[in-house]
């Protein structure tokens, strides 16, 4: 069955996902799967232990839990309600992360955001500095940062009055409230980002958009911290500005 943007995100919402995870839920249904729950992914990759994926959020399988209905029952997940609860608990189980899904850790999920926050009822301004998010029940920062594509520390850097001591340091925020989302470029436009694959290192970033290393440290201080060994250490998933 092919399900249209706002089913999924009625079957995400449903699923236990909240504030700005809702939003990359259906982002990450619409990458993974198209909306169709009858899906099945992953098939050359199916092995003594391992079924195809499944469903809407092409949840993997699991042999050994066919006809049980736990979170990888290759049978259960065929019901998109069903496969949206799993989906939650995949995520739990993964420390409250989108990493067990490559359409997220690959960045191709972000192409389906503007589709998925209409879906679900929240879609962005474009002001001239940048994208600006109007927050909405049950959001934090965090979660916005997320599903942004951007860090917690960038919207700090482009957002300081939501950390201030009124916010409780960013911990309370109220609906209503403008986030900015990106940083002006030179010529006031949000400059363009990078998602961090397999392989890629920040100075073969720079060299392949055409600027510097010394470019790339002033428009993303955080992937040069002491975690991430001065930019010799980056993590698939992460987002560049470039």
């Amino acid at each position: 069955m092919q399900l249209n943007d706002r089913q999924i995100a009625e079957h995400v919402t449903h699923g236990g996902f909240t504030g700005q995870d809702r939003v990359i839920g259906v982002a990450v249904v619409l990458a993974e799967s198209g909306g169709r729950t009858d899906a099945s992914g992953d098939v050359h990759l199916q092995d003594g232990k391992w079924g195809p994926s499944i469903g809407l959020f092409q949840i993997r399988s699991l042999k050994a839990e066919r006809g049980t209905g736990r979170t990888r029952d290759e049978l259960a997940n065929l019901d998109p309600a069903t496969n949206a609860r799993h989906a939650r608990q995949v995520y739990l189980d993964a420390g409250g992360r989108w990493t067990p899904w490559s359409t997220f850790t690959s960045g191709s999920y972000r192409q389906f955001l503007d589709r998925a926050r209409q879906a679900t009822g929240g879609g962005p301004d474009q002001p001239a500095n940048g994208t600006v998010h109007v927050v909405r029940p049950g959001e934090t920062l965090s979660g916005i940062a997320r599903a942004s594509g951007v860090t917690l520390e960038q919207l700090r850097a482009w957002n300081p009055r939501l950390f201030d001591a009124a916010h409780q340091g960013g911990n309370l925020i109220q609906v209503g409230e403008r986030v900015t989302l990106s940083a002006p470029g030179p010529s006031g436009h949000a400059g363009q980002t990078f998602v961090v694959r397999p392989g890629d290192t920040l100075a073969g970033i720079a060299r392949a958009h055409g600027v510097t290393l010394d470019q790339l440290r002033a428009r993303n201080p955080v992937l040069f911290d002491a975690t991430h060994h001065g930019g010799n250490l980056i993590h698939p998933g992460e987002v560049v500005r470039v």
